[in-house]
């Protein structure tokens, strides 16, 4: 099933994408940030993703944070996410500038390249590629699909 208008607006949708250097990076919406075409063509294909790589996929490095998010429940995630090689990017909130963008939050003390993925889930996120070098961007901004 397709992720309407209406769920965007309402739904923190988690979603995984790949850099121009194959790393991988995850994005949380909020609601508000653009969400790619590639993720709105299927909740089912997102969602096997997603689970993949928050209850599958294994830790294997250090994170480091890059931004103070006391008392939030994202920054666990953000926290187990780069642990495992994933950067991670939280929609921006209230900021004019960079409306409807990500923020970068973590980042893997070693990324996790799409080459070391296994097989299955190479082929269903192999099409989210976004043009971006993922480690020289604070700000993330993708086009939206709506």
């Amino acid at each position: 099933m397709r992720y309407s208008v209406f769920d965007l607006q309402v739904e923190d949708i988690m979603w995984f994408g790949i850099d121009t250097n194959k790393m991988i990076f995850v994005c949380t919406s909020a609601g508000c940030a653009n969400v790619p075409e590639f993720v709105c063509e299927s909740r089912e294909i997102n969602e096997q993703i997603c689970d993949f790589f928050m209850n599958k996929l294994k830790g294997s490095t250090t994170e480091i944070l890059e931004t103070n998010y006391e008392n939030n429940v994202l920054i666990n995630d953000a926290v187990k996410l780069s642990q495992k090689g994933v950067f991670c990017f939280d929609a921006v909130i209230d900021d004019v500038v960079h409306a409807n963008e990500y923020v970068r939050i973590s980042s893997p003390s070693v990324p996790l390249c799409f080459e070391e993925l296994p097989d299955s889930i190479k082929s269903v996120i192999k099409n989210h590629v976004v043009n971006v070098d993922i480690t020289a961007t604070k700000y993330l901004h993708v086009s939206h699909a709506y």
